[in-house]
């Protein structure tokens, strides 16, 4: 085998090995660093508020892969999320709990479906699609609701957001029960086979007989019944519909996708990373109340990742494409 053969496969190993298992070690290292200069980490109240809190990101983040993957992303998951919760709180209030979450989900169902409509069928870009939508159904909300929460959700439904069950906190079951069926449909599915076909090249997908069309719709929707879990959750957490709930979540939940492995050009991704980039990011944000950093300073935080995360990427496929 040539030199310039063994150049290129090289590099390709090596940033195969960097995309899996950096994250892991950074992830590792700073943990291990909090643990030792930071004793207020460690405490079981602490841990518990990071599972807590970003289980629910952690549940738009396993779904935003599958978007990610397939040569998209999703804007409105943050408005999907609000949307879900001013529904179904509206709903337990007026009917009871179970059509709420069935109305708050459906509600989120529809979200997606009309993304993913503009996006396989009408033709339109993921980004000007997704942000439109979030736009108009975040306005919707507010004209609605005068943007203000109303209460009156069932004090018995705070314990999905809030509530214990053995070791770890509800939300974060839900997140285990959601990031291990969304490991399975991605990883040992047709479907999920059949997002990385399209994700790697749409129009040879096409031309091996995936309906590229109808998989990019089941996608787009599975985003929006996933953000719909977590305004569900989050309806939870504050026994009332939230008009502002989840803003910027979009943000953070690309972050942790890319962070984790994903690349935006779509083809590549898993959940096992992003699950790492969610609670890496989490574990940032703690650590900068931990140190007490105001709370302006975590999305700068977030966003310089995002560009890091993003750049290095972009680098890493183009030294693999001009083998330097």
């Amino acid at each position: 085998m040539s030199a310039a053969a063994v150049g290129p496969a090289s590099r390709e190993r090596a940033a195969e090995v960097v995309r899996r298992y950096g994250i892991v070690a950074v992830f590792g290292g700073l943990v291990v660093l909090l643990l030792a200069t930071a004793p207020q980490f460690r405490t079981a109240a602490n841990l518990s508020n990071v599972l807590q809190q970003n289980s629910v990101i952690g549940i738009i983040a396993c779904a935003m892969t599958f978007a990610i993957i397939a040569g998209g992303f999703d804007l409105s998951v943050g408005a999907g999320a609000a949307l879900a919760s001013v529904v179904g709180a509206r709903i337990m209030i007026e009917i009871g709990i179970p059509f709420g979450v069935v109305g708050g989900l459906a509600a989120g169902l529809l979200l997606g479906l009309l993304n993913g409509l503009l996006i396989a069928y009408v033709g339109i870009n993921p980004f000007v699609a997704t942000l439109g939508t979030a736009t108009v159904v975040r306005g919707l909300i507010y004209v609605a609701t005068n943007a203000t929460p109303f209460f009156g959700v069932p004090m018995g439904f705070t314990a999905v957001g809030l509530g214990r069950t053995g070791p770890l906190p509800n939300a974060t079951w839900i997140f285990l029960v959601v990031a291990l069926l969304l490991a399975f449909a991605l990883h040992w599915t047709r479907f999920g086979h059949y997002v990385y076909a399209i994700g790697g090249n749409p129009v040879a997908a096409a031309e091996m007989g995936i309906g590229v069309r109808r998989v990019t719709l089941a996608v787009y929707g599975l985003v929006g019944v996933s953000a719909a879990v977590a305004g569900i959750i989050l309806t939870g957490q504050t026994a009332s519909g939230q008009p502002q709930a989840a803003l910027n979540y979009e943000l953070t939940a690309i972050t942790a996708v890319i962070v984790g492995g994903a690349s935006l050009g779509g083809g590549r991704g898993g959940l096992g990373g992003t699950i790492v980039g969610v609670f890496l990011l989490g574990v940032v944000s703690n650590a900068l109340n931990l140190y007490g950093v105001s709370a302006f300073w975590q999305p700068v935080a977030t966003g310089a990742i995002l560009i890091a995360a993003v750049g290095l990427d972009g680098f890493s496929r183009r030294s693999l494409l001009t083998g330097r």
